[in-house]
């Protein structure tokens, strides 16, 4: 039994390959810990502690990061349910599908939540019906943060969702002369060129209003073929107490405190920078441009995942 055990706990060698040599090092890098707002339900965060401990165990082995994504499907299925009961909407007599559940609720939520719910259905009917021996692994990783802001969204009031998406909305209409242009930028006491300026997502908790902008520079380099391939990604930043004008932007980085500025510029030598960028991308291969777009695209995503993750819940 004792050698049993010893066995179960040495680290998988594969975790080696991200570096993590140590538990630490993997709890600091790997974990997705649950954060819920006050109205998730307490057997929901519960069921979540699971797909915490599977995923701890993953350190010791590594297909244990599947059953962890898996049971984070099944934790969404069972938000749906209790959802409906607290929303008084009576379970049928006979069985009855979970897209058929989702569309109860439908009239609560917005169509993009629902959007959003409908994409975790269909990850959770992947996982239900597996192929032996299949194994996703750290693929499905990042698909646990928005698995917990999927389940959050479950149990916002309809009105939340709707106020912060109308946020959103105005925001990208206030801001929508930033979305193309020459602006030079100020953050982390350096001087940038951007050519475009743009909010992606936008929270409202605690009368802290909380948004999530990109920042795309003028590169001085692009890849021309996929035998160099180098991209540099946009600046994302998470933003409060916005002041946008004719000219431009200023706002306090969220948790940092620090002030970014970025103002409209006509300088010829700007100019002829942004010229420059704008050649050098039109000059690469038709290939590079599309890697490049997709991998900045699922990039973003990412971000914003994340943003809502880190900024909007607990």
């Amino acid at each position: 039994m004792e050698n049993l055990i010893q066995q179960y706990h040495i680290p998988d060698r594969i975790w080696k390959i991200w570096k993590a040599d140590s538990y630490d090092y993997f709890i600091d890098n790997f974990m997705v810990t649950g954060k819920f707002h006050d109205k998730v339900p307490e057997k929901i965060i519960n069921d979540y502690k699971i797909v915490e401990r599977l995923l701890c165990y993953s350190y010791y082995h590594y297909p244990l990061l599947d059953e962890a994504f898996s049971k984070a499907t099944r934790v969404f299925e069972s938000a749906i349910k209790l959802r409906l009961k607290e929303l008084g909407i009576p379970e049928p007599m006979k069985f009855e599908s979970l897209e058929k559940k989702i569309k109860k609720i439908e009239p609560f939520t917005s169509p993009t939540v629902l959007m959003e719910w409908n994409k975790a259905r269909e990850i959770r009917n992947a996982f239900a019906h597996p192929e032996a021996g299949s194994l996703m692994g750290i693929i499905v990783l990042r698909g646990f943060y928005q698995m917990v802001n999927i389940i959050n969204t479950i149990f916002l009031d309809k009105t939340i969702i709707e106020e912060n998406e109308l946020l959103l909305n105005n925001l990208k209409t206030e801001a929508l002369h930033l979305k193309e242009g020459l602006f030079k930028f100020e953050f982390q006491e350096k001087n940038f060129l951007v050519w475009s300026i743009i909010p992606y997502s936008y929270f409202r908790t605690k009368n802290v209003d909380k948004s999530f902008w990109v920042f795309h520079p003028v590169f001085t380099y692009f890849p021309q073929t996929t035998d160099k391939l180098d991209f540099s990604l946009p600046i994302c930043l998470r933003l409060s107490n916005l002041e946008i004008s004719d000219i431009g932007i200023k706002a306090t980085i969220l948790g940092s405190g620090d002030k970014i500025v970025a103002i409209k510029t006509d300088n010829p030598i700007n100019i002829d920078q942004l010229k420059k960028h704008k050649n050098i991308i039109v000059s690469s291969e038709m290939t590079v441009k599309d890697l490049y777009w997709h991998h900045m695209e699922s990039e973003v995503t990412f971000e914003v995942v994340k943003f809502l993750y880190d900024e909007c819940w607990k």
